[in-house]
C-alpha cells in the first residue's frame, strides 16, 4: 500500500492530476480502438460513418483532456485555455455526429430532417457559447440534450432490433450518472476524485454504445 501511495505522490510531482490524466488516456485509447473496430466493416452506411466520427472526435477530446489535466492544469494561460477550448469543441463535434447517426436512421424522413436540422442549430449555438462562457457547464448541458435524445431514439419499444438499441440506449442512460457525480463532487480519495469516477462511467457507457453499434453492423452485413 505504501508503495502505491509513493508512486502516486511521485506522479503528482510530475503531473498535475495523475489519475484524471490516466483515466482520460484510457478513454482516448478506447475511443480510437472503437473507431478502428468499426472501420473493418465493409461498405459502411452513412450512419456507421457518423458513429466512427463520434468515437474519433471523442478520442481526440479525451486525449487533449489527458494532456490538460496531466501537464497544463497548473498553467492557466493562453496555451492551456487553447487546449481546453479545442478539447470541448471536439467533444461537441462528437456529440453532433452521434445525433446525426441516430436521427439519420429514423423511419419518418420529415422528422429525421427536422431533428438533424435542430442538431445543426444546437451545435451552432454551442460553439460560440463555449468561447463566451468558457465553462464546462456549457458542454455538460449540450451533452445532456443529446443523451436524452439518444435514449428516446434508441429505446427498444419493439422486439425488432431490440438488442443493439438496448445496448446504445442504456449506454447513454448511464452517462447521466456523470452529471450526478460531478454535481455532488463524489470522491473515494484525493487520488480518485469525481473526474476519475466520471471517466470510468464514461468508459462503460462508450463500451456499451460500441457493442450496440457493432451488433447493428453485423446484423446489416448478414441481411
Amino acid at each position: 500500500m505504501n508503495i502505491i501511495l509513493t508512486l502516486f505522490e511521485s506522479l503528482s510531482s510530475m503531473l498535475s492530476e495523475p489519475m484524471t490524466s490516466l483515466t482520460d488516456l484510457l478513454l482516448s485509447i478506447s475511443c480510437f480502438y472503437f473507431f478502428f473496430g468499426l472501420q473493418k466493416f465493409n461498405e459502411a452506411s452513412i450512419g456507421q460513418q457518423h458513429w466512427q466520427k463520434f468515437f474519433l472526435f471523442l478520442g481526440f477530446s479525451t486525449l487533449l483532456g489527458a494532456l490538460a489535466h496531466g501537464i497544463f492544469e497548473r498553467q492557466n494561460n493562453l496555451f492551456y485555455n487553447s487546449v481546453w477550448l479545442i478539447m470541448q469543441i471536439s467533444a461537441g463535434i462528437s456529440i453532433f455526429y452521434a445525433q446525426a447517426a441516430a436521427f439519420g436512421q429514423l423511419s419518418n424522413l420529415k422528422v429525421s430532417k427536422l431533428m438533424i436540422s435542430l442538431s445543426v442549430l444546437q451545435f451552432v449555438i454551442f460553439l460560440p457559447s463555449v468561447f463566451y462562457f468558457f465553462d464546462f457547464r456549457v458542454v455538460a448541458f449540450n451533452s445532456l440534450i443529446a443523451m436524452t435524445q439518444m435514449i428516446v431514439v434508441f429505446f427498444p419499444s419493439k422486439i425488432e432490433n431490440w438488442v443493439y438499441k438496448t445496448y446504445i440506449s442504456f449506454g447513454f442512460f448511464i452517462s447521466f450518472l456523470t452529471i450526478y457525480v460531478h454535481s455532488q463532487k463524489l470522491s473515494f480519495s484525493k487520488w480518485f476524485n469525481h473526474n476519475d469516477i466520471s471517466h470510468l462511467i464514461m468508459y462503460v457507457s462508450i463500451l456499451l454504445i460500441f457493442r450496440g453499434i457493432k451488433y447493428q453492423c453485423k446484423t446489416q452485413t448478414t441481411d
